[in-house]
């Protein structure tokens, strides 16, 4: 919240009494609770928000999308347009990201692999690895398992993370998702260790978030 409240205070002092953020899919689950926040304390302004993937989001900003903050899923983004010069600070680290196994089922093991080689696996989704962070994360993490090969064709990408997360809640029969969309009300109905785990990061890059005014 510390860094939100900075940096969207600094923007405001750049652009004025309304403040375009660009959100990563992931942080959609908690960005209500920071504006909700933020307009407790500054209650006239306005804080207008897109949601969508790091790279998707990423490529409207370079095509001069009008956003004066963007928070990324992952520290490559804000990164590219610092070195490009788009984004006037250096990016920060604002949050850690998780990645999840989920199924809207119940789950008969607790061992990802276990799960994974399951024949009644027969679809299974994942945010587009190309630009969302966290698919980039599940495929890296079915690499190191050894079983990115044999599960491929099983894929169904989502463009971004909460896609995916609609996918595996509706259409697939488990989905690799962000940790941090379980923390919400209308996901309580899924539990750990009965619907979803947590996959073990050190399967994975570790996924640091990052922030920068543009």
């Amino acid at each position: 919240m510390r860094i939100f409240l900075t940096l969207t205070l600094l923007v405001i002092s750049l652009y004025g009494e309304r403040v375009n953020i660009a959100v990563a899919a992931n942080v959609s689950y908690a960005i209500d609770e920071l504006k909700s926040e933020f307009n407790r304390l500054y209650p006239n302004i306005d804080v207008a928000v897109t949601v969508g993937s790091s790279g998707k989001l990423t490529a409207q900003i370079n095509h001069n999308a009008p956003y004066q903050l963007f928070m990324s899923a992952n520290m490559d983004y804000p990164n590219s347009l610092y070195k490009s010069g788009i984004a006037i600070t250096k990016p920060q680290v604002y949050a850690k990201g998780g990645l999840a196994l989920l199924s809207h089922k119940n789950l008969y093991s607790d061992e990802l692999e276990e799960i994974l080689k399951s024949k009644d696996i027969k679809r299974i989704a994942i945010a587009n690895p190309k630009t969302a962070p966290y698919g980039k994360a599940a495929v890296e993490a079915l690499k190191n398992l050894g079983v990115y090969r044999v599960l491929k064709e099983k894929f169904v990408y989502g463009e971004s993370i909460s896609q995916t997360v609609t996918y595996a809640v509706n259409a697939t029969d488990i989905g690799f998702i962000a940790k941090s969309s379980l923390y919400t009300p209308k996901m309580n109905r899924f539990k750990n260790g009965i619907n979803w785990i947590e996959v073990n990061s050190s399967l994975y890059t570790p996924i640091d978030q990052g922030v920068v005014i543009l």
